[in-house]
């Protein structure tokens, strides 16, 4: 079974999925060890680096979350106004900009924002490189080999086939509402609100629908009958992964190391 998502053969993909992961909890952990947008935009260029070398192109990978670029301005907004507090360094603590009297914004809570901002960057690339670079084979043998439940293991696995199919469709509402006259792009916020019901709600109908069939064919295959699950291949662990998790245990160590040394990578 292929990737859910069209992918070109690399070295990523040929990796097992357990040093994948291996791979996206340390990176995981570094956002989390330190609180520094220069660090976090370092991890940021790294896995978009990755991607592009796996033939993913930039608006692949941020053309859907364009619309979230109003929130993240909020999110930077937001923290330069309220995280001035438990900054380490005390030239964090300078004002930039004052609101109202009271509402102060600081270097190091705008410096905190764009943090999260890098962070968010970073988890959702590597969430899309995770997704396209592994057959759902390889998620339906992981969980066998976490023991998670049939159904649950059923149900990841499915959400994550069917995500691209309904963008698909998406696209295909898309280009039909415009083939039907109607313009997208202009108009306030009430009309773009109208329009977005426009593709929601076919979307819905080919989410239903979709479902249905998916019932009837498993109903069909008796899917349920028995308690186990017939696995095609195994999960081998080859050269490359051990050179990968040893990597990224060194880095992990490093990065506590330097965390327990000084306050370097926080505001």
């Amino acid at each position: 079974m292929n990737p859910p998502f069209d992918t070109q053969p690399n070295l990523v993909s040929s990796l097992d999925i357990r040093t994948k992961l291996a791979v996206f909890i340390q990176f995981t952990l570094w956002s989390f060890l330190f609180n520094h947008p220069v660090c976090h935009l370092t991890m940021g260029l790294v896995v978009i680096s990755t991607s592009l070398m796996m033939g993913m192109s930039l608006s692949r990978l941020f053309s859907k979350r364009l619309p979230l670029l109003p929130i993240f301005i909020l999110i930077i907004i937001f923290t330069g106004f309220t995280g001035s507090d438990g900054m380490v360094h005390e030239e964090n603590r300078t004002i930039l900009f004052t609101a109202w009297t009271k509402l102060n914004l600081t270097r190091g809570g705008l410096m905190l924002g764009v943090t999260f901002l890098f962070r968010l960057v970073t988890m959702v690339v590597l969430t899309v490189i995770v997704l396209d670079s592994t057959a759902l084979d390889d998620f339906i043998n992981l969980f066998i080999k976490l023991k998670l439940p049939h159904s649950l293991s059923f149900i990841i696995t499915t959400a994550i086939r069917f995500v691209p199919e309904l963008d698909k469709k998406r696209d295909l509402i898309i280009m039909a509402q415009r083939a039907r006259g109607i313009d997208m792009n202009s108009g306030g916020w009430l009309r773009h609100f109208k329009v977005r019901i426009s593709i929601m709600i076919p979307l819905i109908i080919n989410s239903i629908v979709m479902a249905d069939q998916l019932t009837m064919g498993l109903l069909n295959r008796g899917f349920g009958y028995k308690n186990e699950w017939t696995v095609l291949s195994e999960l081998t662990l080859k050269p490359k992964d051990y050179v990968v998790l040893v990597i990224c245990l060194i880095s992990l160590i490093s990065g506590i190391a330097i965390k327990t040394q000084g306050d370097w990578g926080l505001i």
